[in-house]
């Protein structure tokens, strides 16, 4: 029997953080076992190191609506969620990180959504491919703050439902893949996956963003995003922060395969752009040996990219812009450093920042 909601959980590394997040899930409402019947979790043990498969076990002991999946090799995240999503029957999916957790009455929130929009379908109107909801980072000190997004959501045509392009200040807001919950069938015939390393998610957010037909927000905080945390890949130093770049390929390969207007093309671009800039100034992401082919690949991605007639933004960001399209790395973090540009580096570059 197909259930309204599977949850699809990869884990690794994670022992610490582990009951709190199957806790808010099982325990929404303190209900245990005996709560609501119409989802499930698919947790996925990818050769966790610790004692992570154990606890799922024992969880899952307890009440049948947690399956464990033990994984024989290390799949990393997006090969993780890859492995589960076969095994999840939810009309919609969510994929929620492990060392993440739901605040309490999100999930019991989310399933009340999911149940209007099956109202709908079965009405015979269009229910909406993605649901978003707000969010709220959690620091390890026990620091909260609110979704720093909301203002661009909350009060916007989403929460009724509408499309991309009647809202593409969307694309403003975080691309990743935990505050969106997917219908399954659009989700399945896109025709993408999750990447392997780092940024593995907006392989998957960017193409289901700005195909669906019907996107709707719920303005609530129903996940708990933890900042900081030691090992996170935002505060870790590695070369795998380059695997952006083949995510970035991912997107524009579907969007050559499933065009949009220029317009959102253009948003697509200058975000992914931004993104990538901010790894490279971001301190101790990129290791120090790497930042110069890194710099070079964001050279790279705005020459492959660029839509055509591309104009740079106005001020500092559109300087900033046209020194990594220029692959001028030295004059780009002489400007990140002092807010100027020396003379000499001004007059190498003077024919670059006359072009629009």
């Amino acid at each position: 029997m197909r259930v309204l909601l599977s949850i699809v959980l990869p884990v690794h590394g994670v022992e610490r953080f582990l009951p709190r997040c199957l806790d808010s899930i099982l325990n929404d409402g303190g209900a245990g076992a005996d709560g609501p019947r119409d989802f499930e979790v698919i947790a996925v043990d990818d050769l966790s190191p610790d004692g992570c498969g154990a606890l799922l076990d024992a969880y899952a002991a307890r009440d049948d609506r947690l399956r464990v999946m033990h994984l024989t090799e290390n799949q990393g995240l997006g090969g993780a969620r890859i492995a589960g999503l076969p095994e999840a029957t939810g009309e919609y999916v969510w994929f929620v990180d492990s060392d993440d957790y739901l605040p309490e009455g999100s999930l019991a929130a989310v399933l009340a959504e999911l149940r209007t929009e099956r109202a709908r379908r079965e009405a015979g109107a269009a229910p909406a491919d993605v649901l978003l909801t707000g969010f709220t980072h959690v620091y390890p000190d026990g620091a909260t703050e609110d979704n720093p997004w909301r203002h661009v959501l909350a009060g916007s045509p989403l929460e009724a439902g509408a499309t991309l392009r009647e809202h593409p200040a969307l694309l403003k807001t975080v691309m990743s893949v935990w505050n969106k919950v997917f219908r399954r069938d659009f989700l399945d015939g896109l025709g993408v996956s999750f990447g392997r390393g780092y940024y593995e998610d907006i392989s998957v957010t960017y193409p289901a963003l700005l195909t669906a037909g019907r996107l709707r927000y719920l303005d609530r905080a129903c996940y708990a995003y933890r900042r900081g945390r030691p090992g996170a890949i935002t505060a870790t130093s590695s070369p795998k922060h380059a695997d952006a770049f083949a995510q970035y390929e991912a997107i524009f390969d579907f969007l050559d395969r499933h065009p949009v207007d220029a317009e959102l093309r253009t948003l697509v671009f200058e975000r992914t752009v931004r993104q990538a800039l901010t790894v490279y100034d971001s301190p101790g992401l990129v290791p120090a040996e790497l930042r110069k082919d890194f710099f070079r690949r964001i050279a790279a991605h705005f020459a492959a990219h660029r839509p055509v007639g591309y104009r740079f933004p106005g001020g500092a960001r559109g300087l900033q812009y046209r020194l990594a399209a220029r692959g001028s790395r030295l004059a780009y973090d002489e400007l990140r450093r002092t807010g100027r540009l020396p003379r000499r580096l001004k007059a190498a570059i003077a024919p670059a920042l006359r072009r629009r």
